[in-house]
C-alpha cells in the first residue's frame, strides 16, 4: 500500500510509487508503453489480462492520469527532498524528468489531438505485437480495433494540413496492409468500415495552416523532453558549430583526395558494396557478427550477449513508411532481454546499399542501440531499465560509431570521411528540426537548404516533413554526440580507454550527464 503522507517517504515506498507508475500507464497505454517508438513515454509491458487492450486517450481517462502524474510527482520531489544517495537520487531524478515530459506532451503539446498518425503509429505496432503474441492476441486486438480507430476519429481536433496529409497517406498504406491478411470477413469488415470513417473525417474536416508548437514550447521541449538543457542560442551555436568543423573535415578531404571536385560527389563516388542476391538483410546480418565480435574482442561486452540477446534485420513495414526512416531500431521491454530488431528497407525499395552501411548498421546495433538497449534492460535497479532519454539514445549510438575507429574496426581515409558527412547531416537536420520549429526558416525553405547541400529533393522533401512531428528530436543527435565527446575526452585525458568508457556508461542505464559526469570522475 503507498502512503499519501508524502513528507517522509522512504526508499521501499519509493519503488513503490515507481512500480505504481509504470503498472498504471501500461495497463493504459499498452502500445505505448511497449514499444520504443513513442519517446515520451517511459517503457513497460502490462500484465496479460490487459496486454492486448488498446491505448485509451479518451479526455476523462486522460484527466485521471493527469491526476495520478500530479500525484506521483509531488511525492517524488518529497523523497528528493529528504537527499537520498546518489543511486538513489538519479533514480528518482530520472522519474521525476518522464513525470514532468509526459504532462507536458498531454497538456500542452497533445499530439493524441492533432497528429492522425500518432494513432496509426500505435495501430500498426500494437496489431504487430499482438500478431506476434499469436492468434488469441491478434484477435483481441483485431474486434476492438474500430472503437480505437474510432476514437482517434472523435480525438482529432484542428488538425494542421500537413498532419493530416501525413495521416491521410498512412491510413491508405495501413489498410493495405490489413486488407493482405485475409481476415474473417466478421473481423474485416467493421475495421473496414471504422477505416473509412476516419478517413472520411480527416478528408472532410476543416483544417489548420499552421503546424508549429509555440516558440516557447519549442524550447522547452528542446530543453527538457529531450534532455539537452541548453537555452535556445546555445542549441543553435552547438549546431552550427557542428556544422562548420564537419564541413571543413569534408573540404579538407577532399582538397586531398580530388582537387577539382565537390566532397559531396566525393562522398557520392565511393565505393558502395553489390546488392547481394538474397537482398540487404544477409549483408546487414554478417556487418552486425562481424561488429559484435570486435566489440567482444576489444572489452566493449560480454561474449554472453551475442547468444542471450540476438539482433533480427527485418524490412520496414510499409504502413511506417510515412513516418520512419530508411533504417530503425527496437526492443521490447523485459528483463533479461531477449532480443532486438534492426529494420531497413525492404527489397523493393532499396535500389543499392550506401557506402557507410557498417556505421549505420554500428548505430543501430553494436556498440549502439541495440548494445545500449541490452544493458539497460539488464540493469540492476529497476528504474532505469524502465527509462530512456533522446539525447542519451541518440547521443550514444552517434558517438559509439566513433568508439570503432579508438578500437581499430574502421581505419580508412573513406571510412573518416563517411563518418564526418554522417555527423554533417545530423547536425544540418538538427538545424532544420530548430530553424523550422522557431519559425526561421518554412518547410520550403528547410527543403531547398537540403538540396543546396547535396540531398536528393524528394529525400529532402519527406524528410522535412517527417520532422515536424516530432519537434526537437533531430537536435539529440548531435548534441547527445557532443556530450559523449566532452565526457570521454575527459575520462581519456590520462591514457584512451574506449572500453573502460563503455563499460562504465553502460553500467549506470540512460541517466543524466550531469550525474554520468560525476561517476566517471569518481572512477566508476
Amino acid at each position: 500500500m503507498i502512503k499519501h503522507d508524502t513528507h517522509h517517504i522512504t526508499p521501499t515506498e519509493f519503488a513503490s510509487i515507481a512500480e505504481d507508475f509504470f503498472d498504471t500507464l501500461a495497463t493504459q497505454f499498452p502500445v505505448c508503453m511497449e514499444s520504443d517508438e513513442f519517446h515520451f513515454f517511459p517503457q513497460a509491458r502490462v500484465g496479460p489480462c490487459d496486454r492486448f487492450n488498446w491505448d485509451d486517450f479518451r479526455p476523462d481517462a486522460l484527466k485521471r492520469i493527469l491526476e495520478r502524474l500530479q500525484s506521483w510527482g509531488r511525492q517524488i520531489e518529497s523523497y528528493l527532498s529528504s537527499s537520498p544517495p546518489l543511486d538513489q537520487s538519479t533514480d528518482a531524478d530520472m522519474l521525476k524528468r518522464v513525470v514532468q515530459t509526459l504532462t507536458e506532451q498531454i497538456t500542452l503539446v497533445k499530439v493524441h489531438e492533432t497528429q492522425p498518425t500518432f494513432y496509426l503509429t500505435i495501430a500498426g505496432i500494437g496489431l504487430s505485437q499482438a500478431f506476434a503474441a499469436g492468434p488469441q492476441a491478434m484477435n483481441s486486438r483485431l474486434q476492438s480495433f474500430p472503437e480505437f480507430l474510432d476514437q482517434a476519429r472523435h480525438n482529432l481536433k484542428r488538425v494542421p494540413r500537413l498532419f493530416r496529409d501525413l495521416g491521410v497517406d498512412m491510413l491508405g498504406k495501413q489498410r493495405e496492409w490489413l486488407n493482405s491478411l485475409s481476415l474473417p470477413i466478421g473481423l474485416h469488415a467493421p475495421i473496414d468500415e471504422a477505416l473509412h470513417r476516419l478517413d472520411d473525417h480527416l478528408q472532410r474536416s476543416p483544417v489548420v495552416e499552421d503546424f508549429l508548437t509555440p516558440a516557447s514550447l519549442y524550447e522547452r521541449i528542446a530543453s527538457h523532453h529531450m534532455g539537452c538543457f541548453l537555452a535556445a542560442e546555445e542549441i543553435a551555436g552547438a549546431l552550427d558549430q557542428e556544422i562548420i568543423e564537419t564541413r571543413s573535415i569534408l573540404e579538407q578531404f577532399a582538397a586531398r583526395l580530388a582537387p577539382h571536385r565537390k566532397w559531396q560527389q566525393l562522398v557520392e563516388d565511393l565505393a558502395k558494396p553489390p546488392m547481394p542476391v538474397g537482398g540487404a538483410a544477409g549483408l546487414y546480418q554478417s556487418t552486425i557478427h562481424e561488429l559484435a565480435r570486435h566489440c567482444f574482442e576489444k572489452g566493449l561486452m560480454d561474449q554472453n550477449l551475442l547468444q542471450d540477446c540476438p539482433v533480427m534485420v527485418e524490412p520496414i513495414p510499409a504502413y511506417m513508411r510515412p513516418v520512419r526512416s530508411n533504417a530503425a531500431y527496437s526492443m521490447p521491454p523485459g528483463c533479461p532481454p531477449c532480443g532486438g530488431t534492426f529494420f531497413i528497407l525492404g527489397a523493393e525499395e532499396q535500389a543499392s546499399i550506401s557506402a557507410d552501411y557498417r556505421l549505420l548498421t554500428a548505430h543501430e546495433t553494436y556498440p549502439g542501440h541495440h548494445l545500449l538497449d541490452t544493458c539497460r534492460w539488464s540493469h540492476e535497479r529497476p528504474i532505469r531499465r524502465h527509462i530512456e532519454f533522446p539525447i542519451f539514445y541518440e547521443g550514444w549510438a552517434s558517438f559509439a560509431e566513433e568508439l570503432l575507429f579508438d578500437t581499430g574496426f574502421f581505419t580508412t581515409p573513406a571510412d573518416r570521411m563517411l563518418m564526418a558527412k554522417r555527423r554533417f547531416w545530423r547536425a544540418m537536420r538538427g538545424k532544420v528540426d530548430f530553424d523550422i520549429h522557431t519559425r526561421r526558416c518554412t518547410i520550403e525553405e528547410a527543403t531547398e537548404r537540403l538540396v543546396s547541400a547535396g540531398m536528393a529533393s524528394q529525400r529532402a522533401r519527406a524528410m522535412v516533413r517527417r520532422y515536424c512531428l516530432k519537434p526537437g528530436y533531430q537536435l539529440a543527435y548531435t548534441i547527445g554526440r557532443q556530450r559523449f565527446r566532452q565526457l570521454y575526452d575527459a575520462f581519456c585525458r590520462q591514457a584512451t580507454d574506449p572500453a573502460g568508457f563503455a563499460r562504465r556508461v553502460l553500467d549506470q542505464g540512460e541517466i543524466g550527464f550531469h550525474q554520468l559526469e560525476q561517476i566517471l570522475q569518481q572512477g566508476g
